[in-house]
């Protein structure tokens, strides 16, 4: 089995960015894997049927702009990777997550 390698960039907020991408994601295949580097750029691996593959990188290039990629034009059911990895444009390497204060 082939794997499959992205590139994406996102213009969007990065929440906003993840929000949108999970939604398409979640209608072709599963996240399986990810890894979250600051607010700069985010690798997932996605596992998808192969004859869905098309139809998803339509719909995710209408939301952050993605390497352009040859059409796979297949039909089989086998299962396909995806590693993609998306840079946000708004991102300045300094992502700082705040922890609530817990008395005790």
């Amino acid at each position: 089995m082939e794997n499959i390698f992205w590139i994406g960039y996102s213009n969007d907020e990065r929440p906003v960015a993840i929000d949108k991408i999970r939604h398409v994601v979640s209608r072709y295949g599963d996240i399986v894997d990810f890894h979250i580097f600051s607010d700069i750029s985010l690798s997932m691996t996605i596992e998808i049927e192969e004859y869905k593959i098309d139809c998803f990188y339509d719909e995710l290039t209408q939301i952050i702009g993605v390497q352009k990629s040859a059409y796979l034009k297949s039909n089989p059911k086998k299962e396909r990777t995806i590693y993609l990895n998306i840079t946000f444009a708004k991102g300045t390497g300094n992502l700082e997550i705040g922890v609530p204060s817990v008395p005790g």
